[in-house]
């Protein structure tokens, strides 16, 4: 029990101890007992010509720290630049409206400055302009500048907005960007890794090529890093997808087989029909549970329980996972639409070098490693387009499978657009 309330102290969590004299109190949605969302009052913050207010968490705390790659000094008292750093970029961020890419403008930063490329991309005269004495002093001051530039759209470096693939294409980033595993690129598509491979291995890495960004997805990690023993884990898992193969202990994982396939799917399906009923991912869905008066089991039905009481209809956990499997499969229509390509095996959902290459002295399955086989990853999406219901040479929806979930408009234009795979 005392695991899940560590959880809700997120200021010390994200900010390190310097946090505590100044949180005011732990939000979050209401009604969970989780307490997210760290609100804190900074009055230093004003100094930089921001309120003394700022509540935000994870990433938004995160990726201001990623900016300032060169670390960030103290401004009070010894360990607490790291927390002003944070405060500053996560206000400047919101305030702005300016998207990380979970975390990557940082990267990009680190990447274009270290490697010289700025000083080649960028006219002269916007790069002398921009304060870079302050990154390399440590002065988070340097994030008032960086994030008014962005948000703005000032000069070349505002580029670093548009998101990684963008600009790697822009700048001509080189493979010692896409395949450097401190850098996470998962995909040249211009995402990061989002519990991926370090999640239970080939189910991990599945989740996050399914997807056109970070994947995001929190329903397999809310049981891989439940606490549980990897027996208990092992049981649940069995339950859920027929097999205990589904789920290995942390770095000590086994080759591809099809129940890890269905975990992947159940991890989806889950994960869309949360964003559908504007359920919390982090803590959906409640596969587990801290009691062992409930043998550690939680209820998967939960969510279809509400739903019948909030809107009077009959739903069950089948009929609520057949809607989202709904949600995914036109999800991947789109997207081999907007792509114009029913390639989807070789076009999107592709990984980087990185992790297959990691970890040179072990090898694949190795106990010690999340270094991923790249045989065993093909295998692994083929398995996956059969629990779809998508054709296995491509990984696009197949006629039938579209006209089953009741989407025959779908198959139609996609049909007419001649991406239909045959």
């Amino acid at each position: 029990m005392n695991r899940v309330g560590y959880r809700t102290m997120k200021a010390t969590f994200d900010l390190g101890p310097s946090a505590e004299k100044y949180t005011v109190r732990m939000g979050g949605c209401q009604s969970c007992p989780i307490r997210c969302m760290s609100q804190l009052k900074i009055p230093k913050l004003q100094d930089y010509g921001l309120s003394p207010y700022v509540a935000n968490s994870c990433m938004g705390y995160f990726s201001p720290q990623r900016v300032m790659f060169k670390g960030a000094k103290d401004i009070e008292e010894p360990g607490d630049g790291k927390m002003f750093a944070a405060a500053i970029g996560a206000s400047l961020a919101d305030d702005y409206g300016v998207w990380c890419n979970y975390g990557l403008i940082g990267t990009d930063l680190k990447h274009g400055y270290e490697s010289g490329i700025f000083k080649r991309v960028l006219p002269k005269e916007e790069y002398d302009s921009i304060p870079w004495h302050l990154l390399e002093e440590q002065d988070p001051a340097f994030l008032v500048d960086f994030y008014r530039r962005i948000a703005y759209k000032e000069g070349e470096l505002s580029h670093l907005g548009e998101g990684a693939a963008w600009v790697a294409k822009r700048w001509d980033f080189g493979d010692d960007y896409w395949n450097n595993p401190k850098y996470g690129l998962w995909s040249r598509l211009g995402f990061p890794k989002h519990h991926s491979n370090e999640t239970n291995a080939q189910v991990g890495s599945l989740i996050s090529c399914m997807f056109n960004r970070d994947a995001q997805s929190h329903t397999l990690v809310n049981l891989v890093g439940s606490g549980l023993p990897i027996e208990i884990q092992k049981e649940v898992v069995a339950e859920i997808v027929g097999s205990p193969d589904g789920i290995d202990a942390p770095l000590n994982y086994k080759p591809m087989n099809q129940y890890k396939a269905k975990l992947a799917k159940w991890a989806i399906i889950k994960n869309c029909l949360h964003d559908s009923l504007t359920l919390c991912n982090w803590m959906w869905p409640m596969t587990v549970s801290p009691h062992k008066s409930r043998n550690y089991r939680g209820d998967l039905a939960l969510e279809s329980k509400f739903m019948t009481v909030v809107t009077g209809e009959t739903y069950t956990e089948e009929s609520l996972d057949l809607a989202a499997e709904r949600v995914f499969t036109l999800h991947r229509a789109l997207t081999v639409k907007n792509m114009n390509t029913v390639d989807m095996r070789n076009q999107h959902d592709i990984m980087t070098d990185w992790i297959f290459d990691k970890d040179s002295d072990l090898k694949a399955f190795e106990p010690g490693t999340d270094k991923m086989d790249r045989e065993d990853m093909q295998l692994a999406l083929t398995l996956f387009y059969k629990e779809m219901g998508w054709d296995e040479k491509t990984g696009a929806p197949t006629k039938e499978t579209l006209e089953r979930l009741g989407m025959h408009d779908v198959a139609a234009e996609l049909k007419r657009l001649n991406l239909l795979p045959v």
